[in-house]
């Protein structure tokens, strides 16, 4: 019995260790998590402008919905003609005539956004243009601790 006792508090000790780990492994997650991927997104308002300029780019020519989601985002800007290299952006089909488009910089050009990623919603309409239906956006910045959807500073 004297044993048993003794071994008690070796026990308690053994699982309070494991469960301090579990516990600092769980907040290291979380912090991980929060630094490396968006948890909310949030809507912008679409740009008529820059709608109508990719409507107007596809009356003459088939153009891919990547390609129609950067000439919309970055209509009017640096990036009109052409998307830089560092810029990765991919799709996902939602449905048959439904297309998410992700557009990710790494490393903004921006004294005070450091990387952002825009989503491009774009709907085939009958005569097979594509027009973005919605965008969405998160960005990390000076100010905000990992990927925010507020203003940073």
């Amino acid at each position: 019995m004297h044993c048993r006792a003794g071994k008690a508090p070796l026990d308690l000790k053994r699982k309070l260790t494991w469960a301090a780990l579990a516990a600092i492994l769980l907040v290291a997650g979380f912090v991980a998590l929060k630094l490396t991927v968006p948890f909310s997104y949030a809507e912008a308002a679409l740009r008529s402008d820059a709608v109508g300029f990719v409507k107007g780019l596809q009356e003459a020519n088939d153009v891919a919905p990547e390609e129609c989601a950067a000439r919309y985002l970055y209509f009017e800007t640096d990036y009109h003609h052409e998307t830089p290299r560092r810029i990765r952006v991919s799709a996902k089909e939602l449905s048959g005539n439904r297309v998410r488009v992700t557009l990710h910089d790494p490393s903004c050009q921006d004294d005070s956004i450091y990387s952002s990623i825009n989503r491009i919603y774009l709907e085939r309409k009958g005569d097979g243009a594509w027009i973005p239906t919605r965008h969405e956006w998160s960005h990390t910045g000076r100010g905000a601790f990992g990927w925010t959807t507020e203003p940073t500073s």
